[in-house]
Parts: structure tokens; C-alpha cells; sequence
């Protein structure tokens, strides 16, 4: 029983809504769609610059690989001038040898460790990244899932009620 004289906004549409509150609920389906698409690109970006700290920690890692290795060779030419200034002659004094393999062995120890705490903090970052990169697409997921409910309820009112 519509009144003879309407306004297109007060016709009921069902169980009395009107054409402005279904506009409404559509969209606040779609604003809802547009701020988990959002949240989604926030977290891309979140994994991007996870795997950017990865590469930029793998660079690092490197450096200070090479950086030990160039402090090997100036404490092996040091003990080497060091030794030949003294007359010593090189490669056959057993106590100028051991402290080349100390040296050696020490060096060798250190860019384990350094090759060893490099790759713990890249793997952190890569882990970093699939879990921002997860989240994003479990957002882009749960926005469809949210706006598809949203749009079957527009749809038909009715259903989940008594």
C-alpha cells in the first residue's frame, strides 16, 4: 500500500528499506572493497622493501668479507717485511709460518661468521616479505569476501532471518 504521492527515496524495497539506504549499503560495499585494496598495496609495499633490506644485507655481508680478507693480506705482508726487516728468511722459520696460519685460520673463522650472520638476517627479511606478501593477498581475499556477503545481503535481505 504505497502512498499516492511518493519521493523516489521513501518507495520501500523490501522489508522496508528504500532505494537510499540500498545505495548506502552498496556503497559502503564498495568503500570497504577500495580500503582492504589499500591495506593490500601497503602491505606489497611492506614486502618490497623486505626484500630490499634482503638484497641490500646480502651486499653488506660481502663487504665485510672483503674487508676482513684485505685485513688478512696487510697483517700477512706486515708479519712478511716485519720478518724480512729482522733478516729472517721467508717461508722457512716454523715461528713465522704458524703465525701465518693462525692468521690465516683466524680469517677464515671470522668470514664463516660473517657469511654465517649475513645469511641468518637475509633469510629474516625474505621470511619478512612472504609474510607481508601472504597478508596482502589474504586482505585482497577477505575485501571480496566481505563486499561479495555485503552484495548478496543488498540482494536478498532476507536470508539468514527467521
Amino acid at each position: 500500500t504505497r502512498p499516492a504521492i511518493a519521493t523516489y527515496n521513501q518507495w520501500p524495497i523490501a522489508r522496508g528499506r528504500s532505494v537510499m539506504g540500498v545505495q548506502m549499503q552498496i556503497a559502503g560495499a564498495l568503500i570497504g572493497l577500495a580500503a582492504s585494496q589499500k591495506a593490500a598495496a601497503a602491505q606489497d609495499m611492506q614486502a618490497q622493501a623486505a626484500r630490499e633490506q634482503a638484497e641490500a644485507t646480502k651486499i653488506t655481508t660481502l663487504q665485510q668479507e672483503n674487508q676482513r680478507r684485505d685485513q688478512l693480506r696487510r697483517q700477512l705482508a706486515s708479519l712478511t717485511s716485519s720478518m724480512s726487516a729482522q733478516g729472517v728468511a721467508l717461508g722457512t722459520s716454523p715461528s713465522v709460518l704458524a703465525l701465518e696460519e693462525d692468521e690465516k685460520r683466524l680469517a677464515a673463522k671470522d668470514i664463516t661468521s660473517i657469511k654465517l650472520m649475513g645469511a641468518t638476517n637475509r633469510r629474516k627479511y625474505q621470511i619478512a616479505a612472504a609474510g607481508y606478501k601472504a597478508g596482502a593477498k589474504a586482505t585482497r581475499l577477505g575485501g571480496f569476501a566481505k563486499a561479495a556477503y555485503q552484495a548478496g545481503d543488498i540482494m536478498n535481505p532476507n536470508v539468514g532471518t527467521g
